[in-house]
């Protein structure tokens, strides 16, 4: 069974290349421009069958950013979801993270915290 992976960056080139790598590392990817489509899903997934094992966020987005989705994920228990911020953000604050990656990044190591935590 593929675990989904919601990614959440508003770069389209970078999330697409990003989705392209994780589908073929097995993940089914849910691709979010910005924040506010990040909750839309996770509100309409409601921890079922199609809720994600995982999200990848970045922090500098419009609309809705990466600090405003953590701070709604704290707030609500049915949205709660590991994530994993990658970001050229600084990683102070961020409350309920799994795990802070630093943009640029290294690619084996975002594949292997993805593994880790899938």
């Amino acid at each position: 069974m593929e675990k989904t992976v919601l990614l959440v960056d508003d770069d389209l080139v970078f999330r697409d290349l990003l989705q392209d790598v994780l589908e073929s590392e097995g993940y089914d990817v849910i691709p979010a421009a910005d924040g506010r489509q990040a909750l839309e899903y996770l509100r309409t997934s409601g921890g079922g069958a199609d809720a994600p094992a995982l999200m990848i966020l970045d922090l500098m987005m419009p609309l809705v950013n990466g600090w405003q989705v953590l701070d709604a994920i704290q707030d609500d228990p049915s949205l709660q979801v590991p994530v994993i911020v990658l970001s050229a953000s600084g990683p102070s604050g961020t409350k309920g993270v799994t795990t802070y990656l630093h943009k640029p990044f290294n690619l084996v190591e975002l594949l292997d915290t993805v593994h880790q935590r899938c």
